[in-house]
């Protein structure tokens, strides 16, 4: 970085910082103008306590499924002499569900490959991190297919709106176009020479297409029948989960009446405002897509709709925030210390996909 750029680089992380300030202000004022706070002791005294207990679990089960779609993708790699086990996964997983809880950008992905990694090699396997990157964006990729497909299934017996149908079509047709392109074409080719040299443009060229390079060759465990029915089920599970703990949640608020289609309705907008993580753990953006179609499309009170909607972020939090940090603990390295050698990874990782072949 130059000194220039420095300034430059500080300022647009002010200007953000205040932005984000600004959105978190703004929902707090209008929050405080339309509830009527005499009602917030739901917060505290839910209806009932064993269906949020229920909820926390089904999180659980949901990280779970994660996990091993993860581990799935990761087996399928051609360059593992043995498979991994389930164990080697748990602490990155929670440890980047925590990273990416606590803060605004998705670090956590860089972490949890950043240990598995580590994990591996203790191991004696020689593996990459564009390579671990590769099976991350192919597991999302899976994951989100299978949301969809969850969806689809929701409104074919369950009433949806207009816009979820139309929301999740377009992103299922484009997932589903990426992976069969991806599964075609996983062949381990190195990039053409003409794109190994060249200016600033030509290299970062030459960076994506070697991370995609990574993620075409994570898609080899999806032409296995067994892997991909690994992988698939699994991600289905992760969803499943998710619903059941939303239905498990509105029930504990006493807004069970909504049913599993009301339920289905928060994880296609939960879900869709997560993809763009504005503040760290998505607080307001989160309550906002639980808020509103309960208050809009079932008639919620607006201040029931907003303490079910903090507690079931709590939900989500205490299982990702929690474990991560006991898994954090049990590693051995502190969270500002793991943040700074998952940057420094990305970077010379950055720099590694840009030249391949640096000069001696």
């Amino acid at each position: 970085m130059t000194v220039d750029s420095a300034p430059r680089a500080s300022k647009r992380h002010l200007l953000v910082n205040l932005a984000r300030f600004g959105v978190v202000a703004a929902v707090i004022a209008i929050v405080a103008w339309r509830v009527d706070w005499s009602t917030m002791r739901l917060f505290f005294h839910p209806t009932s306590w064993v269906f949020l207990l229920l909820a926390v679990v089904a999180n659980f089960v949901s990280v779970g499924g994660k996990l091993f779609a993860w581990k799935g993708v990761v087996d399928g790699l051609p360059q593992l002499r043995r498979r991994t086990r389930a164990g080697d996964f748990v602490r990155p997983v929670f440890i980047g569900f925590l990273f990416n809880t606590v803060l605004a950008a998705r670090l956590g992905e860089l972490v949890k490959v950043a240990l598995l990694r580590r994990h591996m090699v203790g191991r004696g396997e020689e593996i990459s991190m564009v390579a671990l990157l590769g099976t991350i964006v192919v597991e999302n990729l899976v994951g989100t297919l299978a949301w969809v497909l969850v969806v689809v299934g929701i409104g074919l017996f369950l009433p949806l709106p207009a816009y979820a149908w139309g929301a999740s079509l377009a992103i299922g047709i484009v997932t589903a176009g990426v992976i069969a392109i991806a599964m075609a074409t996983a062949t381990g080719h190195q990039p053409l020479p003409w794109l190994r040299e060249g200016s600033l443009i030509a290299k970062g060229i030459r960076a994506v297409i070697r991370l995609w390079g990574a993620v075409r060759e994570s898609h080899i465990a999806l032409r296995s029948p067994r892997q991909a029915s690994v992988v698939g089920g699994a991600s289905l599970g992760t969803w499943f989960a998710q619903w059941a703990g939303i239905d498990f949640a509105l029930h504990a608020f006493g807004i069970g009446y909504v049913g599993w289609g009301g339920a289905g309705l928060l994880l296609v907008t939960i879900t869709l405002a997560q993809a763009f993580p504005l503040l760290p753990g998505n607080l307001v953006v989160f309550q906002a897509a639980a808020v509103l179609p309960l208050t809009t499309s079932y008639g919620v009170p607006t201040s029931q709709a907003i303490a079910f909607a903090v507690v079931l972020q709590f939900t989500e939090v205490l299982v990702g925030v929690v474990t991560g940090f006991i898994c954090l603990l049990i590693e051995g390295v502190s969270f500002g210390q793991l943040r700074r050698e998952a940057e420094a990874d990305a970077a010379e990782q950055a720099h590694a996909m840009r030249d391949p072949h640096p000069a001696p």
